[in-house]
């Protein structure tokens, strides 16, 4: 089945949106009273039915024509919304069976965390079936080869970062120490819960969403590169900032938040574009997290309090985090294009 190209793109907008309130509001979504919630809601039902239009698309073979087959389309559809189904449908129930009695709220908070990020590994591995090349693509860009110079650009961007905080502080006067985070569980607990999640989040947005919607960019009308790069770079980018949008939070500083996860999706998925290395963009991910929740060592004055604001420490990071993407590609070689 061919559809227009103005009604794929109506399908692919529909959806991607879905997806991000989905992360929001799933416990608003229509279900049955007589089935249980996993299969009795009108998430499931939609599934089903993407499945079987994926199935009978397969089962045709080529279709060529004018517009965009529905069948392109199917795969990331299915991608954004079983991992909302499961994710929604799943998660609290087994961290409930499997968290420890007695553990305070924000260690559980930790090993929460933890959780979400090796359940999400586990979400990405099984719907990865359904896009082959994208499976591919994303296997190579995760593969543990490429641990070893993630790791060394990691900590070359930490130890810049600090550089330039510690002779910025003495440029202006004062004299700065590193206060290190409590050694405590909770502390240990996040920097490694923080760490999978980064990675599981890399793997999902940056890696199966944004190549596969640089896969279907062709078919909706994008022949340039450049379109087809930033077509994919903008969608995954708004889809990363809706899920993660604060909406108990005021206007303001919800517009910020937004702004901010955007700006953050868009400089992740340039460098796994330029690096093709998902652990180095899971690094400085993960990097940000800590920095966020005062798990990362933070420079003081002699009173003891903040010498400089959050803010600058990410910055000085995700600068960092760039020239050394382009310096580790070797050349400015152009970026995958699906």
């Amino acid at each position: 089945m061919r559809l227009p190209i103005w009604l794929g793109w109506l399908l692919l907008a529909g959806t991607v949106f879905t997806a991000g309130l989905l992360r929001q509001s799933h416990d608003r979504t229509p279900a049955s009273p007589f089935l249980p919630p996993l299969i009795g809601s009108l998430l499931f039902a939609g599934l089903i039915v993407l499945l079987l239009v994926a199935w009978r698309e397969r089962s045709l073979g080529v279709n060529r024509g004018k517009g965009i087959r529905l069948g392109s389309l199917t795969p990331l559809m299915l991608i954004l919304l079983i991992e909302k189904w499961i994710s929604s449908g799943t998660y609290s129930a087994l961290f409930h069976a499997v968290a420890p009695r007695g553990a305070s709220d924000p260690l559980l908070d930790a090993y929460f965390k933890a959780f979400i990020g090796i359940a999400l590994v586990g979400v990405c591995i099984a719907v990865a079936w359904l896009t082959p090349s994208t499976r591919n693509r994303v296997i190579g860009m995760a593969h543990p080869n490429r641990w070893p110079i993630a790791g060394a650009g990691g900590l070359l961007i930490i130890a810049g970062m600090y550089l330039i905080l510690t002779l910025l502080g003495l440029a202006l006067g004062g004299a700065l120490s590193l206060r290190w985070p409590d050694n405590s569980a909770v502390v240990w607990w996040s920097v490694g819960g923080q760490a999978l999640l980064a990675f599981a989040e890399e793997l999902y947005y940056r890696g199966l969403v944004l190549f596969e919607l640089l896969r279907i960019a062709p078919r909706l009308g994008l022949k340039a590169p450049t379109a087809r790069r930033w077509f994919a770079l903008l969608t995954s980018s708004l889809l990363f900032s809706i899920e993660h949008l604060p909406l108990d939070r005021p206007m303001d500083e919800l517009m910020r938040h937004g702004v901010f996860t955007l700006s953050l999706g868009l400089l992740l998925g340039i460098i796994v574009l330029i690096t093709r290395n998902l652990h180095f963009a899971a690094a400085i991910h993960a990097w940000i997290n800590w920095l966020q929740l005062r798990a990362a060592p933070q420079l003081i004055d002699s009173a003891g309090e903040p010498a400089l604001p959050l803010n600058t420490y990410i910055a000085i990071a995700l600068v960092l985090a760039l020239v050394l993407a382009f310096t580790m590609s070797g050349r400015r070689q152009r970026p995958a294009t699906g």
